[in-house]
């Protein structure tokens, strides 16, 4: 699983899939083969890539990102707080970052230990004064989202989040990541089963 390489690719007259005529790996990711959990991350990261990007638009930072997130999780664990990371930058990096530190509509960035109201659909986090609907996030959630909204993977790899504090950021990054895309995510409830530090 994981393999990275480069692809041949070919149009076919009426057909929205390319033809893969040739396949050379230039990288295979084989220690993420034999853990369920890293595995279980990898088809993750691999499928938020393949729905969040446009199709035939190339996206080299997103793939850059990707690359990364791989090679950190073959010879390490998978683990919540660097899946984090990872969603978040893949999402700023095309494009569709939250709002995090301060109100998507007034822009106010004096929150505080205030809860604030997660709505993705205009843009993350609002004011008390701004929301009228979405989820209450609390203060500490919203800290730790613009906190690892940040960070790099290297530096996922020595921060830890509390079970709460995790929960809170999956509900609202998968609330995000929802808004942008239709149907499920099939690798969400492989990562459930696998019980891969989500």
């Amino acid at each position: 699983m994981g393999a990275e390489g480069q692809a041949a690719l070919r149009e076919r007259p009426g057909a929205d899939l390319l033809l893969l005529e040739e396949f050379d790996v230039v990288q295979a990711r084989l220690g993420l083969a034999g853990d369920p959990g890293k595995t279980a991350h990898a088809a993750y990261a691999l499928e938020m890539c393949d729905r969040l990007c446009p199709p035939r638009h190339a996206e080299p930072a997103a793939f850059d990102w990707l690359r990364e997130f791989l090679l950190r999780l073959e010879p390490g664990r998978a683990s919540a707080e660097r899946l984090r990371v990872f969603e978040l930058g893949l999402l700023g990096r095309l494009g569709l970052g939250p709002a995090l530190d301060r109100c998507a509509i007034c822009g106010r960035s004096d929150l505080g230990e205030q809860n604030a109201r997660w709505n993705p659909d205009q843009g993350g986090v609002q004011c008390a004064s701004c929301a009228h609907r979405g989820d209450i996030l609390t203060a500490q959630t919203r800290r730790a989202l613009a906190r690892l909204a940040r960070m790099s993977l290297v530096d996922s790899e020595s921060v830890t989040l509390d079970r709460e504090t995790n929960a809170g950021c999956r509900r609202a990054i998968l609330g995000l990541v929802r808004a942008h895309i239709v149907g499920p995510l099939r690798s969400l409830d492989f990562i459930e089963k696998m019980g891969g530090g989500r």
